[in-house]
């Protein structure tokens, strides 16, 4: 009977335990808050001459472009700004290379679509992918002192021919920001985020924080980005369903980055493809 009752105790304890952790956090806080909680699958990985690293990911909620490389070669992907993220693997590869094909589900732009499939699909690349040497043709890489020296500035840029997307520039600038989506004079959710930073330093890691905003509660975190010293970083993630996105630039005492940050697919009829 004592056994009994001990056995009894200690499942009322087991439970009582259970019901304080699930009590004290609704489903949203327990949302993740940096990448290591996240499930991704990498869809392709290329590297150029420069030994910048490019890599297409799939998420639970979106699709990512990201691309790591040295300062001294910041700007050389600026032309794939504007592109979709399928548009930007086209652009990037050879006609020979098979298209991922959650890149393909992604895109809105039937043309871009049809001209995928014409190369066939795969599931995911398992090897690097070289780039393509029409892409090569036209890199330009911006020069370094241009955004790292000089006067500061920080300015918005939402232009009336374009109204689908707001662009936050930097040059030299030194300072902690944040920039969200409902900078968008009429508009606070969008479906595009990204950026392209250089870190001015030589000696700390610039920190990057990309967070939304759930409709109850503080800003969650989707990703914490980190950019090594003299090295630069394109970040950009077409999710399935708009949403109030922030980005949050870490910088103290001098930390000076230079580059742009971009809210994009405001409007239904343009989500994932920015257009000029």
């Amino acid at each position: 009977m004592k056994n009994k009752i001990n056995f009894n105790l200690v499942r009322i304890l087991v439970i009582f335990t259970l019901f304080l952790c699930y009590s004290c956090s609704s489903e949203e806080d327990t949302m993740p808050e940096t990448t290591e909680a996240v499930t991704t699958k990498t869809l392709a990985t290329i590297s150029l001459p420069s030994n910048t690293i490019i890599t297409f990911k799939t998420e639970s909620d979106g699709i990512v472009f990201e691309a790591s490389g040295d300062s001294d070669n910041f700007g050389e992907l600026d032309k794939l700004n504007d592109l979709s993220l399928l548009d930007r693997f086209l652009t990037l590869t050879d006609k020979s290379i098979a298209v991922p094909i959650d890149l393909i589900k992604l895109e809105e732009d039937q043309k871009i679509k049809e001209k995928a499939l014409q190369r066939g699909i795969i599931e995911k690349h398992s090897t690097n992918i070289p780039i393509s040497k029409s892409f090569l043709n036209h890199i330009k890489a911006l020069p370094f002192p241009s955004l790292c020296n000089g006067w500061e500035e920080r300015y918005v840029e939402q232009t009336l021919s374009n109204n689908d997307r707001v662009t936050i520039s930097y040059k030299n600038y030194d300072k902690y920001d944040i920039s969200g989506s409902d900078l968008h004079s009429t508009l606070s959710k969008c479906r595009r985020v990204q950026f392209g930073l250089t870190n001015c330093d030589y000696n700390k890691e610039l920190r990057i924080y990309h967070q939304y905003a759930p409709n109850n509660g503080p800003a969650k975190t989707y990703a914490i980005i980190d950019i090594p010293p003299r090295k630069h970083k394109y970040y950009s993630k077409s999710f399935f369903t708009k949403g109030k996105r922030f980005i949050k630039i870490v910088s103290f005492n001098g930390h000076r980055y230079g580059g742009k940050v971009r809210f994009s697919g405001y409007k239904d009829n343009v989500w994932g493809l920015d257009k000029n």
